[in-house]
């Protein structure tokens, strides 16, 4: 507020002065102050450049003293220096010079003028050097008052010239101003006061040709159309009462037209909407209401853009924006409204703008018209298009003459015969001549008579192949009766016959194996048990089954177990006679069918020849390795009398020769049924039985020979079976083993064994080690070592703490992996112990590379020491090996007294068997542990 009373002020101040005053004051500043600054620096560089002259003139002046006065100085001779102080003292600036001797301190020559003037003066100063020495001083005062002179004469001569370049300046600009701006500006600045005043008869006459003349000019014209404004002005003025009586009967005309309007507008079919180019809607007519199902009052409280679905929206303003705004009107075009029940109303629409009086857009007229039926017929054409194209069956449409016009593109999928190649065409150009003309004389006698007809007919594709398909021909007619069109329906049948064949075969047959399955087995056999009925003969059932086989598909991968499958598949085929037939079970079972025997000795040598098929190695992966059956033999009739009753009869006797070594085969006897029933007990429950903690673990103590110390116990898993009440491993280990349960089996044994360890630990009682067993197929888990170091790190347990058990055979059977998952084991600081040592096959390269801990000689050679020599000699030699390879020994099985002693004797380190304590609870371990010694009763010798 005070910036714009100050900037009115300042206004109102400036317009006191005339243009002329104005223009001089700029003219003047504008001159003088760039001569001000131009005359000042032109002052300063005069002054410096004489100041610089004298300083020049003085040090060539004191030079030439200094110089000259080398030889009278340095001689003393005063008649030698004085024409030089002479010949100075002749230039008017110099006021005295005085040469001093630094050797006696004295003034050597000296000279003063005498007319000294008063002003300013200026002392200069050099020592006189000769041949390096200093010998005196020159000291010359200059005065320097004509050097103000010079100075005070220049600024004379520069305010001079400024004045005199100014005022001819000044003179000459302000008369070029004064006949070509101002006295013009004088007289424009007349004639618009002559146009304020509306005096326009008199006209301005301009003959320059500069601006201001075009600006005369412009008020000549402008003076020029107010006059003829004014005059057309009267004259409408005087034909206005005329119009008056001419709009009264226009409005009437008006009004006439408005009511046919209304009527035209109320009564139209299509909707109307009448809305402001901001949206609001104005009027609609009953159509459009119906439509929105709005009543009008309520359509008048909605904006407009809220009746547009958002998808369309962008289309409506762009059309009233690009089209009604600029040409008035948009031609029709789709869009999306929705209802006072926010349903979707497709419509189409036509957009006119609506004028005010003056011309302006004012608002928008919308002819809308209900496109849903319209809509939902293309879709349905569209939709047909679709189907016939993208359906998976092919599609011939033909004419009444059975043309080609129309194909899909299944159809060219199907034949192999493009669109363009079949137009025009007769449906023969498919025949594969497997059909006479019987066959197609009945199928379009089947169309003429019913319209139509389906069957499987054989047709030739582009390529020449012949292939089933299933046809379905319509015939098509238009409103009289009569046939048009024929429409052929076909779909390929070659998938679904090979399918069929395929499913067929896999009814009967086994994918991986090629052979036969139980289901195709088992009507082979029921076929056999009648001819063998009839002619009186025997046949017999082999089920085979291959020893380990989880392990190697659970350690080599399922990949690996496949090919090992087929494998045994060919092996079993290539050693079977005439008439045998052999089938796969499922899994690694095999069932092999001899239809035929006089005696079953027969079925003896014909599971000897298949063992004997399995003895060479099967290289496997990168792997060698040897696969062994074990073999159950059931025989009709004594065996059985059908096929489910041989098949369970062969399995107990494959189950009893698995229990009795693997690698053989066994004959089915009556009491192989109850141990039978026994291992499928075992084997429903025992899944069940980790869940429900029915698994215990017994620990037997380790004690040192030396000492009778307890060092040490193995961990021995028991099952306390719900109705067969405690059980050892021997009852369910195999089972385990055989099922794939081994592996969560022993990981619960490895979590257990550390829990109860860290729980004696945290009680106080003495430290031992505990060992635990390892399955062959836990043995290969890749995350053997990640179960063991997670089952430490849970119970605060160090490595050594622990002692691993694996079997002979389980490290040789694989000695190069083995030795990696050792490495694994020992790098986490645990022990290792080969249990059952003597009953392999071991190599002593192998076994150094092992790293082991103890060997435990086996309870087989240690039953029958020292009575059996071969025993006691076994038992000796492993000794003297382990203590050779720094390892100790540890003999378990010790049950007599005499065994004690001699392993004594032969120095083993350690001990454990029924002697001392056979495997106890976890609460009864404890007070073993709080003895802390356990030795057996040796009589006189006891220790």
């Amino acid at each position: 507020m005070a910036l714009s009373q100050e900037l009115g002020g300042t206004q109102r101040a400036g317009s006191r002065l005339s243009l002329r005053t104005v223009f001089l004051i700029a003219v003047v500043l504008g001159l003088l102050i760039p001569a001000v600054i131009i005359s000042y620096l032109s002052f300063n560089m005069q002054r410096d450049a004489l100041t610089a002259q004298l300083e020049t003139d003085q040090k060539r002046l004191l030079d030439i003293v200094a110089l000259g006065m080398q030889e009278p100085l340095w001689n003393l001779s005063r008649q030698a220096g004085s024409p030089l102080v002479a010949s100075v003292m002749e230039d008017p600036r110099v006021i005295s010079v005085r040469v001093t001797d630094t050797q006696s301190n004295t003034v050597f020559l000296s000279a003063l003028r005498s007319e000294r003037r008063i002003g300013s003066v200026a002392f200069v100063q050099k020592p006189v050097v000769y041949r390096g020495e200093e010998i005196g001083q020159v000291t010359i005062e200059f005065d320097t008052e004509h050097l103000g002179i010079a100075l005070n004469n220049g600024v004379k001569n520069v305010l001079l010239i400024l004045f005199a370049q100014l005022l001819l300046s000044i003179l000459l600009i302000m008369s070029i101003l004064h006949f070509r701006f101002l006295k013009p500006m004088h007289d424009l600045t007349g004639q618009a006061t002559q146009l304020a005043e509306l005096k326009l008869d008199q006209a301005f006459h301009w003959l320059r040709r500069d601006e201001i003349g075009r600006l005369g000019n412009h008020l000549e014209w402008t003076r020029s159309e107010l006059k003829r404004l004014i005059d057309e002005l009267r004259a409408k003025t005087l034909a206005l009462e005329a119009d008056i009586t001419r709009r009264r009967e226009v409005e009437d005309a008006l009004r006439r037209s408005e009511n046919k309007y209304r009527e035209l507008f109320w009564s139209n079919l299509d909707g109307i909407v009448i809305s402001s180019l901001d949206g609001q809607v104005l009027d609609a007519n009953p159509a459009f209401l119906n439509l929105m199902c709005y009543s009008l009052d309520q359509l008048k409280l909605q904006n407009f853009w809220s009746l547009v679905a958002p998808e369309s929206e962008s289309l409506e303003r762009f059309n009233l924006d690009n089209k009604v705004l600029r040409f008035g009107y948009c031609d029709e075009f789709e869009a999306s409204y929705i209802n006072r029940f926010g349903n979707t109303v497709p419509v189409s629409v036509k957009t006119v703008a609506m004028r005010d009086a003056f011309g302006r857009i004012n608002a928008v007229w919308r002819m809308v018209r209900d496109i849903s039926e319209r809509r939902a017929a293309e879709e349905r054409v569209h939709l047909a298009a679709k189907v016939f194209e993208n359906t998976v069956e092919g599609i011939m449409i033909t004419d009444a003459d059975r043309c080609i016009r129309s194909v899909n593109r299944a159809f060219t999928e199907i034949t192999g015969y493009s669109q363009h190649e079949v137009l025009g065409q007769k449906p023969s150009i498919l025949s594969s001549g497997r059909h006479d003309e019987t066959f197609y004389d009945q199928m379009w006698k089947n169309i003429a008579d019913h319209g139509s007809w389906q069957g499987e007919v054989w047709n030739r594709r582009k390529n020449g192949e012949v292939y089933p398909e299933w046809l379905a021909i319509n015939a098509v007619r238009n409103a009289a009766g009569e046939v048009t069109h024929y429409v052929a329906i076909f779909s390929d049948l070659s998938e679904r016959k090979a399918a069929d064949e395929r499913i067929q075969f896999l009814a009967h047959f086994d994918v991986l194996t090629s052979l036969p399955n139980r289901s195709h087995m088992q009507d082979r056999v029921e076929l056999a048990i009648q001819n063998a009925t009839k002619d009186g003969h025997q046949l017999a059932l082999l089920l085979l089954d291959l020893d380990r086989f989880k392990t190697i598909n659970e350690s080599l991968g399922h990949s690996a177990g496949d090919t090992l499958l087929q494998m045994a598949s060919d092996r079993i085929r290539s050693v079977l006679g005439p008439g045998e037939t052999v089938a796969r079970q499922g899994g690694d079972e095999f069932i092999i069918l001899l239809p035929s025997l006089t005696d079953p000795s027969e079925a003896a040598l014909a599971a000897e020849r298949i063992r004997d098929a399995f003895a060479s190695s099967i290289e496997l992966h990168n792997h060698i390795i040897t696969i062994t059956p074990s073999i159950g033999i059931s025989v009709y009739p004594q065996d059985g009398r059908d096929f489910e009753t041989l098949v369970r009869n062969a399995d107990a006797a494959m189950y009893h020769a698995k229990s009795s070594g693997r690698n053989n085969y066994k004959f089915y006897t009556a009491d192989l049924n109850a141990r039978a029933r026994e291992i499928l007990a075992v084997e429903s429950q025992l899944r069940f039985a980790l869940e429900r903690s029915e698994f215990v673990l017994h620990y037997q103590p380790q004690v040192e020979f030396a000492t009778g110390r307890i060092v040490g116990a193995e961990a021995l898993i028991r099952w306390n079976h719900p109705s067969l009440g405690l059980l050892g491993p021997g009852r369910f280990i195999q089972v385990a083993e055989e099922r794939g349960f081994i592996v969560q089996l022993g990981s619960w044994v490895i979590r257990e064994a550390c829990r109860q360890l860290a729980e004696w630990r945290a009680a106080g009682l003495p430290e031992i080690s505990l060992a635990m067993n390892l399955s062959a197929l836990q043995f290969r888990q890749e995350d053997l070592a990640l179960t063991l170091e997670r089952a430490l790190s849970a119970n605060g347990l160090q490595g050594h703490m622990i002692d691993i058990e694996v079997t002979e055979s389980v490290v040789m059977e694989d000695a190069e992996a083995t030795i990696q998952t050792l490495d694994a084991i020992k790098t986490m600081g645990l022990q290792l112990s080969i249990d059952d040592f003597g009953t392999g096959y071991s190599s002593l390269s192998y076994l150094k590379r092992f790293k082991a801990d103890k060997l435990k000689i086996d309870r087989s050679f240690v039953r029958d020491i020292p009575a059996d020599p071969d025993d006691s000699a076994i038992a000796r030699a492993i000794i003297n090996m382990a203590k050779n390879l720094n390892m100790r020994v540890v003999a378990e099985g010790v049950e007599t007294v005499e065994q004690w002693r001699f392993l004594a004797a032969e120095g083993c380190d350690q001990v454990q068997g029924y002697l001392l304590s056979k495997p106890v609870p976890a609460e009864d371990f404890v007070f073993l542990l709080k003895e802390g010694h356990l030795l057996p009763d040796l009589g006189a010798g006891r220790r």
